[in-house]
């Protein structure tokens, strides 16, 4: 039987296989601790493009919670997930259970309607696993 943390990283490349090569990296974090959980990086990342886990779990949970915070106030209800886009790609930031974000970057070629499909079903994978 796999341990928790094969199936976490399964999922996370599962989810780079699904994007065709176009996530840089993936990672779940601790929403309470604002700590990685589980990350991939795959092969292919570019290097010296991509931050170290610690820059990306901490910056994530900066954002999470800050807009988190903004969505109640103006009460558009819980937050589900957020895209940010920039020159060189996209960061997409979603919860995957009570204590777990799913982080992903990506460069600007990624399919995002597929990717967002594939996300909610990893996220829910996760939820479950961390259960």
């Amino acid at each position: 039987m796999s341990s928790k943390s094969e199936i976490l990283t399964g999922l996370l490349e599962d989810l780079s296989r699904a994007s065709q090569g176009n996530i840089q990296a993936s990672l779940i974090i601790s929403r309470s601790q604002g700590l990685t959980i589980c990350s991939h990086y795959p092969d292919n990342a570019p290097d010296g493009v991509i931050p170290d886990e610690d820059v990306i779990a901490g910056r994530t949970t900066q954002i999470q919670m800050a807009t988190a915070k903004v969505f109640k106030e103006l009460k558009r209800g819980p937050l589900i997930r957020m895209l940010i886009e920039g020159d060189n790609g996209y960061v997409i930031i979603g919860g995957a259970g009570e204590d777990a974000i799913l982080a992903v970057l990506t460069n600007r070629r990624v399919n995002l309607g597929y990717l967002f499909f594939m996300l909610s079903k990893i996220a829910r994978q996760i939820a479950q696993t961390l259960t």
